[in-house]
């Protein structure tokens, strides 16, 4: 391996030529009329592919100026290749790349050598030249190097631009050595070479003042790569092809100010692939299943696809969600989507809940959106000291805002807004919620009693000042959650109109909303969203694959599904296959029929990006209503997963409960809870439509059915009552010998203590000690 002190001082310039005929003699004027010592330099040219009369320009110049030393070699096709045998042939110190139609200034050699130092690169000013009228222009980077000089503090933000390109830079040739250009790429090489070349070295960055005048001028000339015609291949697989090598680049970052670097190197291939996509929208499908190939770490969606003069605002609103991604929960998911199809930044507080799931693929893609994210340290816990601890130490981390927004299925979000909103009455606060939170099925309260006698009446005596109803400790945490949101919030949203009623006609205090009250239904996502995360489930497309995400429980069952399919015609039962995502699996045995359990294949619950993927991928969704009937005036709840469903466009089978918010959406196959004729007529005109075959009339006995069914469930509850009687005295008999041992233990401790306070401890001593000498 090369060492330093094998290299001479000076420059090694690296010269990539392809047809450079028409353009090679300006740069070779201008490196024979450098300033500097023709002994501290060498030009290195390197001729790659097709053949034209560049090599005899150079070795002209060659004979026409011996002192200066020109090199003249050849490598494969290629500008990387070309490149990569300049870099294996320079042997001075320093050296920079520069490309066949360009030139520099004549002092741009000895200025920029002045302020070389090992591990430190130096970069002069950079200009464009018009081909057509030969005008000098400032570049897209001419501003960073104009503004800036000496050492550049935090170069991967002020210069990055100038940092990235190949050209106008002296580099140390021992890392440049260490270092090569990808043969396989035919453009973006220079950002690709640097993502990588960074992360590699710990360098200072140095600017020479403009006032000196060392110049490097690019020639911006049709046919350069940087301005192909559209094409798919230019404006998407290569690009693809450069992020790939990005990618690469960011596995080596070691902090995080490099990252955030590498990470933005990716945008500028992103607008190519925009601009084609602005041109062939039809494309947009094709160019997501290419991305998805690729399996980033890193890519930005955010920009895919979108205007990006209507991204990254500077005034941010701050979202208050106790639980937040990489947080797993229904809450964190919605509160993420709704960023991510806001398309604003934002600062987001929440607490760190290390005890629940965790899902990283998301929080990767709408940390995008963050700018601050603020984590109150905390357990997860819905005891009012929890709640208390997220508001106090909430408070002490966020500043100023003239928005917040905050969304509870968790309330802790929403006293933390109150807070805020009390303490900056003029912070327009948006506040949402999910369900109701006071009751649920069997007017079961969801929370204790609010006991806080000081927070009572710290909030008592605002609500006086408004004439108010005051709260007491007779009231619920979630009560005086929602009568104060209801009061303080200046908009009120919720998912459905439903919900609003319910919320309403179970609040023991009257409040009126009418004028700041909004029905907002969860968010779609994006279709690019349902392609960042690849699922490699297995499907078996001869049969007809069904899929259930989620949970069941007394009011959310999966009977209609099971009555439907054990009535459908026979010729469909076979073509049928349910897979079901849960970590209910032991109820779903128990529920589901013997000939449905071999049809059915288990998984548990998946990352919700490779959900939505998965999404794509069955032939029909399911979706079940909670059966509401006697317990609220209306069906408050709509599954949240339809709008995740509806961004899919697989067909969803909803069943629905009566006149609830489900059965009033768009979605072709519906039927309704307990109706199986109407469950099994929907199911045999899904598998029409998806097996293309008819079925003849038929007719069902429900009751001789029902009876069945009643039979077969019933003998499921008797066998689980056989198996936990079992278990009840398998802890019987362990109980039994736990007491009796106990029991054993407790008389030998006694029988001790006797032996140590009676005569025979004394009279069996001296046996004792000739004991031990046998040992």
């Amino acid at each position: 391996m090369i060492k330093e002190s094998d290299l001479k001082d000076g420059i090694s310039a690296i010269i990539p030529t392809y047809k450079g005929e028409k353009y090679i003699n300006k740069l070779l004027d201008s490196l024979i009329n450098q300033s500097i010592d023709f002994n501290l330099f060498e030009a290195i040219f390197i001729v790659n592919g097709e053949l034209d009369s560049t090599p005899d320009i150079i070795k002209k110049y060659q004979t026409a100026n011996p002192e200066v030393n020109i090199i003249l070699t050849e490598s494969e096709k290629g500008v990387c290749n070309a490149r990569n045998k300049g870099i294996e042939l320079a042997s001075m110190k320093y050296s920079i790349f520069i490309d066949d139609d360009d030139f520099i200034s004549e002092n741009y050699f000895e200025e920029l050598y002045k302020f070389v130092k090992p591990n430190r690169i130096v970069l002069g000013t950079f200009y464009d030249i018009d081909e057509d009228t030969g005008k000098v222009m400032d570049s897209y980077m001419t501003p960073q190097l104009l503004k800036n000089s000496g050492i550049i503090e935090n170069p991967y933000k002020t210069i990055k631009d100038a940092i990235v390109i190949t050209t106008n830079k002296i580099i140390p040739t021992i890392n440049v050595k260490n270092s090569n250009f990808n043969p396989e790429l035919t453009n973006g090489v220079d950002i690709a070479y640097y993502a990588n070349f960074y992360p590699d070295n710990d360098f200072e960055f140095y600017v020479v003042d403009k006032s000196i005048g060392a110049n490097y001028y690019r020639l911006w000339r049709e046919g350069s790569i940087s301005r192909q015609d559209m094409s798919y291949e230019f404006n998407i697989d290569n690009r693809l092809k450069v992020i790939e090598n990005i990618n690469k680049g960011l596995k080596k970052a070691k902090n995080q100010e490099m990252r955030s670097f590498i990470e933005s190197l990716t945008g500028g291939q992103v607008v190519k692939i925009n601009e084609y996509l602005n041109k062939y929208p039809k494309e947009y499908n094709n160019v997501l299943k290419d991305i998805l190939e690729y399996d980033y770490e890193f890519f930005p969606y955010k920009y895919l696809n979108e205007d990006l003069s209507k991204l990254n605002n500077d005034e941010r609103k701050l979202i208050i969600s106790y639980a937040f991604s990489p947080t797993n929960t229904t809450t964190s998911n919605v509160v993420a989507k709704k960023i991510l199809s806001d398309k604003k930044n934002v600062d987001i507080i929440c607490a760190s809940l290390d005890d629940m799931p965790k899902d990283f693929t998301l929080e990767k893609i709408v940390l995008e959106y963050i700018v601050n994210k603020f984590t109150v340290t905390s357990n997860f816990s819905t005891e009012w000291d929890n709640i208390l601890n997220f508001v106090n130490e909430g408070m002490k981390l966020i500043k100023d805002y003239g928005e917040i927004y905050s969304r509870a299925n968790f309330v802790h979000s929403h006293f933390l807004a109150l807070e805020y909103k009390i303490k900056n009455p003029k912070t327009y606060w948006k506040a949402e919620f999910s369900d109701p939170l006071i009751y649920t099925f069997g007017n079961r309260h969801l929370s204790g009693k609010l006991t806080d006698e000081e927070y009572i009446s710290r909030i008592n005596k605002i609500l006086k000042e408004k004439n108010l109803e005051p709260i007491s400790s007779e009231n619920d945490i979630n009560c005086v959650c929602e009568y104060l949101t209801f009061i303080f919030a200046d908009e009120i949203i919720f998912t459905n109109e439903s919900q609003k009623d319910v919320m309403i006609d179970s609040l023991p205090f009257k409040v009126d909303i009418d004028e700041k009250y909004i029905i907002s239904p969860h968010p779609t996502l994006d279709e690019k969203y349902y392609h960042i995360k690849k699922s490699n489930y297995s499907l078996d497309k001869n049969y007809v694959n069904f899929a259930y995400f989620g949970v069941i429980f007394p009011n959310r069952s999966f009977e209609d599904f099971i009555n439907a399919f054990e009535n459908i015609s026979e010729k469909f039962k076979d073509k049928i296959r349910l897979h079901l995502f849960t970590p209910n699996r032991t109820l779903f045995e128990q529920l589901l029929t013997k000939d449905l359990l071999e049809k059915t294949t288990f998984n548990q619950n998946i990352d919700y990006l490779e959900f939505l993927n998965l999404s794509k991928k069955f032939d029909v969704l399911i979706a079940e209503d909670s059966y509401t009937k006697g317990h609220f005036i209306k069906n408050p709840y709509l599954p949240s997963k339809i709008s995740d469903y509806k961004g899919s466009d697989t067909t969803i089978w909803a069943i629905c409960e009566k006149n609830s918010e489900m059965s009033k959406l768009d979605i072709k196959y519906k039927s309704y809870i307990n109706d199986l004729c109407g469950n099994t007529d929907t199911l045999n005109s899904i598998m029409c439509e998806k097996t293309n075959e008819e079925i003849e009339p038929f007719t069902i006995d429900e009751k001789e059915y029902n009876k069945q069914r009643t039979v077969h469930l019933t003998q499921k509850i008797a066998e689980l009552i056989d198996v936990c009687e079992s278990e009840f005295k398998k802890d019987e008999m362990y109980l039994a010998k736990i007491n009796e041992l106990t029991t054993r233990i407790q008389n030998l401790e006694k029988e001790n203590s006797e032996i140590l306070n009676s005569n025979s401890w004394k009279v069996t001593k001296n046996f004792r000690k000739i004991g031990k000498k046998f040992k």
